[in-house]
């Protein structure tokens, strides 16, 4: 007998996303496209979360909104939340903190495991927004020091920057990878010694893979994190066969937003 279990609104988005309150172009491949995704997510805008508003560092009523924005995608059903933007890594401690489930901020997590995988004597490469607005201290940290960290920014770029702070609402694709590339090239010039990219802006995913294929270099984002992320979350639906998401030996979808049994339930079955 399969016992069918709800428990919130809907289910089945593993994901939950906190997006910034943005008009930007959220092209495929951005973490606020839906199509960017092989399996469901959930959005939900921080309402006044603007980018310069998140820009200037930790805000007591943003942290309120975004709180509460969190506290809602578990409500919903959601088995992790992460964000839209790279520089609410400011928040991760209050949000996690906030809720039962896990939570990630920024790309920048995958910087200490980066470090982690490559040589001991190469450095991590950070492509961020602002350089001026990244704190190095969100960069480092689990053995990977500020010594091993190389930071590019594209606050001066003609058509990255104006088209994610200025407001607009379209951009041209080809000049924005343009200026991506560059700041690319312009790291691993100055710091030949990198050996791997985390690409800390969350609007920089669309554009990573062009810089993994320019650099040769492992490169991350944050598009890459919900993936593992979720890989972990879903990995009970997968094939074990060809790893696969197929709803698993069952076809039976996990409880969304609760442990999978009761304690009662955990008793039954095993050894004997």
């Amino acid at each position: 007998m399969t016992i069918m279990r709800g428990g919130t609104a809907s289910q089945g988005t593993p994901i939950g996303i906190l997006m910034a309150d943005t008009v930007s172009a959220r092209i495929p491949g951005d973490v606020g496209n839906g199509f960017t995704y092989d399996f469901p997510v959930r959005f939900y805008t921080v309402k006044g979360a603007t980018a310069e508003r998140i820009s200037k560092g930790v805000d007591p009523e943003l942290a309120d909104a975004l709180l509460d924005g969190a506290r809602f995608l578990e409500a919903e059903g959601c088995q992790a939340i992460t964000t839209s933007c790279g520089s609410l890594i400011a928040f991760q401690d209050q949000l996690a903190s906030a809720v039962q489930i896990p939570v990630f901020t920024s790309s920048l997590l995958q910087a200490s495991f980066a470090a982690q995988i490559i040589q001991p004597h190469k450095k991590i490469g950070i492509l961020t927004d602002s350089a001026r607005s990244l704190d190095p201290r969100y960069c480092t940290g689990y053995g990977l020091t500020k010594e091993r960290i190389a930071i590019q920014g594209l606050e001066d770029t003609k058509a990255f920057y104006p088209a994610f702070y200025s407001g607009t609402d379209r951009y041209v694709y080809e000049e924005v990878e343009a200026d991506v590339l560059w700041a690319a090239g312009k790291l691993i010039r100055e710091h030949p010694d990198i050996g791997a990219i985390v690409c800390e802006g969350a609007d920089l995913a669309p554009f990573s893979p062009a810089v993994n294929r320019m650099t040769g270099l492992p490169t991350f984002d944050i598009v890459t994190l919900i993936r593992l992320v979720a890989s972990g979350i879903l990995r009970g639906m997968t094939s074990p066969f060809q790893n696969r998401l197929n709803g698993g030996d069952t076809g039976v979808p996990p409880s969304w937003g609760r442990p999978p049994m009761d304690s009662e339930e955990a008793g039954k079955g095993g050894c004997v």
